[in-house]
């Protein structure tokens, strides 16, 4: 927990409390139907809990599915270990999908990324061109479905939406993030976490 709070409804509430949000759906393990029925209760967002699949890409897969949108609605996908994210990034995130059809959330390398193969360096890539990508990603629900639609029939396994977008010949808009926007897995990022929260003078302790 941080601050008295799981991860999981921290992230909910910033969504819970954005206007432009209409609906939250996430995709859970079936055990855990109960847990997260009486854990998010409160959170009158919330439209629906859909069992996931065994990988992120069938889970999400199987969240559009579930869904009855228009075309040109706008889906946006997170993880719930991401608790961080503000209103003024997804609100930015929104304005470059409605504008680019698809776009994401990312910041610059700070650091010199190589290419290792055997333990030993194949090549250094040029950070100018390197971003970090986080969530979350997203695009009208139309484009956003066909392309999980078209990856799944071509067996093609992608590292996040935006693979897959760009799989199916979506051009994605890269919205500048924070560095803050962490996902809360280790205990190590536990530490970061509590930093981030004495930063911005949050009291409660992970």
């Amino acid at each position: 927990k941080m601050g008295g709070q799981t991860i999981l409804e921290r992230t909910i509430e910033v969504f819970e409390n954005d206007a432009s949000c209409e609906g939250i759906h996430l995709a859970i393990h079936p055990r855990d139907r109960a847990q997260f029925s009486s854990l998010l209760r409160p959170y009158h967002k919330v439209k629906s809990l859909i069992d996931g699949g065994a990988e992120r890409q069938e889970s999400i897969h199987n969240v559009l599915n579930a869904l009855t949108l228009t075309d040109d609605a706008i889906v946006i996908v997170h993880d719930g270990a991401r608790p961080f994210i503000t209103q003024d990034a997804i609100h930015q995130l929104l304005l470059a999908i409605d504008r680019h059809g698809a776009a994401i959330i990312g910041v610059k390398s700070k650091d010199t990324i190589k290419v290792v193969q055997d333990q030993y360096v194949s090549e250094t890539l040029d950070r100018q061109y390197l971003w970090l990508v986080y969530t979350p990603q997203g695009a009208t629900f139309k484009n956003l479905k066909a392309a999980y639609d078209y990856a799944k029939n071509q067996k093609f396994q992608g590292t996040d939406d935006a693979s897959l977008l760009e799989f199916a010949g979506h051009r994605v808009f890269v919205v500048e993030g924070r560095y803050d926007n962490i996902k809360v897995t280790t205990e190590e990022d536990l530490l970061y976490a509590q930093a981030i929260l004495n930063e911005k003078g949050d009291v409660g302790h992970v």
